[in-house]
């Protein structure tokens, strides 16, 4: 029997959606504070706010006559109209909010407007008014939570461990004190100062205080169209996502689109791992739809393209300046106990008020535990040398030195200064008029390149695998296989681009079965193989046969390759998708490279660097490791205790 539900039970069912757990409620009411205009906001929990949590703030305050009708389903100050959700610019607009956590607890607010001179305390158990005064209080607002789901236990029991439930409260505490950074905000768990922030306005302070660990600290301020934030240079990855946070109009939320242009703004200078990143996304209200989840997690784009772009064209401008070069990990060993001057290990210091978040404090713990390893340098270690240019040079080397005198003329670097060509086109780069654009992988260079090559100093030459350069106040430590590896890449690329692709017949066709939509949709990706050399045509009902494959491939490599290629035949299709054929450029590229512990003479040293400064990409391997790393003056300095 269909039968229309009591306020009482569709209440908790509606209340269900909102509210899954503790931090849902600090989300909604830190939210609020913030649209309220609150330049100051406390958080307080207990037993990771299953029986307490208390958001204090000192913005506008509700008016006392519209204390109650707050908390009614849908009762809201932000939308007037249909039109107002195309142009949302507030954090919270459905209403649903505060009558979903009255719903399933024990309510008390407390609330004052500048312009009333005294405030009202209203009290609110399972969705209905128990008690109304007046209270005395500042301006502003104070929300006090008890006893999460206290009259729905099939929830209350789904709730996991206090220490869990706190972490994700302080998580999300900390991540909106990075954004709104001109906010003050103070957490307060089980009487214990978690989280400090001053408000001062300023991003890094607010980072150093929310993250006080390596990851985030020598951050890259980027800014694009759309984009401002802070990355980390490619070098400094996390195992997980952990340390990207992205905010869209001032929102915390997840996104694949922000995701997918971080990555192609970093390319392949990641090696393993994934970089941290603070972006803040500004766009106009109506090019985003905010309801589209529950929780306003995840949002969409409506010009998503545009914005992947900005966000790796910002990326790029940046990761091939000085900062961005992957810095040396130099670790302050303590003195030994026979050293006159001996230095003690430091305990682990906590930011000034007792703040440490408790995923910090954890990973601070276990490095204080952690046994110290030393290292031992040898005298003959410590020597750089030289040899003098003669007919010794490597075989690596002999075609890549007479390549450079054919190409740009042979030159007398002067014994002081590393030569550099200006980065230019090689005659590799020239192509056929033949050539497709897109039948090519991409190099494309960066529109600024600030870190210049031509500042830089030959030094030394160490363990037959690294070149020491200097420019100004930092060394750059440079490993000879890496580079030769990513300028053999690069010029197999370019030999690539600029040969015509034609396909090789096999003896047994390849049956490409699609799905309707696929075979009666665009073909914009038969084009794409057939200009990296398929032979590929119509075979009738969802049906497709491949007669000839590209001559790099082998059969399943072409079979799987196609495959690939239709499954992704919405998205946007780059050839650097052609995972054979870069595969092979940089498997070739590795072997034919000078090795580590092969000597080099002077001569190959300053050829290599000549070679280097005119990559594409002259900052990491194909594989994507650095081709070199920078150890600042100051980091030497500290390490000797001179700083």
């Amino acid at each position: 029997m269909i039968q229309v539900l009591d306020s009482f039970i569709s209440d908790k069912i509606a209340a269900g959606e909102v509210i899954e757990r503790p931090l849902s409620i600090v989300k909604e009411l830190v939210e609020n504070s913030i649209d309220a205009g609150a330049d100051s906001i406390v958080v307080e929990i207990r037993n990771g706010g299953k029986s307490y949590i208390r958001v204090t703030d000192n913005g506008c305050g509700i008016p006392a006559e519209e204390a109650e009708i707050a908390f009614e389903r849908h009762a809201t100050g932000k939308i007037q109209t249909l039109e107002d959700l195309g142009h949302i610019d507030t954090l919270g607009f459905r209403g649903e909010a505060l009558a979903s956590i009255c719903a399933i607890s024990r309510m008390t607010l407390y609330t004052r407007t500048t312009d009333s001179p005294v405030g009202i305390k209203l009290e609110i158990q399972g969705g209905r008014v128990c008690g109304k005064e007046p209270s005395g209080m500042n301006g502003g607002t104070t929300m006090v939570v008890e006893d999460v789901f206290y009259n729905t236990p099939a929830r209350r029991k789904f709730m996991r461990s206090d220490a869990a439930e706190a972490s994700a409260i302080i998580d999300f505490v900390q991540k909106m004190a990075l954004y709104y950074a001109n906010v003050a905000f103070q957490l307060i768990n089980n009487g214990r100062n978690v989280l400090t922030t001053n408000g001062d306005g300023n991003y890094l302070h607010a980072i150093s205080r929310v993250y006080p660990t390596k990851e985030f600290s020598n951050l890259i301020e980027i800014r694009g169209e759309y984009v401002h934030g802070f990355i980390s240079d490619p070098g400094t990855t996390k195992n997980n996502r952990s340390g990207q946070i992205f905010f869209v109009n001032g929102r915390y939320v997840r996104s694949d689109v922000i995701e997918k242009g971080l990555m192609d703004g970093y390319g392949d200078r990641i090696f393993s791992g994934y970089p941290v990143a603070l972006l803040f996304i500004t766009v106009p209200p109506e090019t985003i739809d905010v309801n589209i989840h529950p929780n306003k997690k995840e949002i969409k784009f409506l010009e998503a393209g545009e914005i992947k772009k900005d966000i790796a064209a910002a990326v790029q401008q940046v990761i091939r300046s000085q900062e961005a070069v992957p810095r040396a990990v130099l670790k302050e060993e303590p003195l030994s106990s026979d050293s006159p001057e001996e230095v003690p290990k430091e305990p682990v210091k906590k930011p000034s008020g007792e703040q440490m978040g408790i995923r910090e404090f954890l990973q601070a713990k276990k490095r204080e535990h952690k046994p110290n390893t030393e290292t031992v340098y040898h005298e003959d270690d410590m020597k750089m040398t030289f040899q003098v240019p003669g007919d010794s040079m490597s075989d690596a080397f002999k075609d890549l030195v007479q390549e450079t005198k054919s190409e740009y003329g042979e030159k007398k670097p002067e014994a002081s200064e590393v030569p550099v060509v200006p980065a230019a086109p090689s005659k590799d780069d020239a192509k056929p008029e033949a050539a497709d654009e897109t039948d090519r992988i991409p190099l494309a260079p960066a529109t600024t390149r600030l870190f210049d090559f031509k500042n830089l100093t030959l030094a030394g030459y160490v363990f037959n695998t690294y070149i020491i350069t200097q420019a100004g106040d930092n060394l750059f430590v440079l490993d000879q296989h890496a580079a030769h590896e990513r300028i053999l890449y690069e010029k197999l690329v370019r030999q690539y681009n600029t040969r015509a692709h034609l396909p090789q017949d096999v003896l047994t066709p390849i049956l490409l079965n699609v799905s309707g939509d696929v075979y009666f949709g665009e073909r914009e990706w038969m084009d794409v193989l057939r200009r990296i050399g398929y032979a590929i045509e119509d075979f009738g009902t969802n049906t497709f046969i491949i007669r000839g494959i590209p001559a790099y491939m082998t059969l399943s490599e072409a079979d799987a390759f196609a495959r690939n290629l239709v499954d992704v035949q919405e998205n946007e299709v780059h050839l650097h998708q052609n995972t054979p054929v870069v595969d092979k450029l940089i498997m070739r590229s590795c072997k034919a490279a000078v090795k580590g512990n092969d000597h080099l003479s002077e001569r190959e040293i300053r050829e290599l660097l000549d070679r280097l400064s005119q990559c594409v990409n002259p900052f990491s391997c194909p594989h994507g490791r650095p081709t070199f790393i920078r150890i600042s003056k100051y980091e030497i300095e500290r390490s000797f205790r001179r700083k």
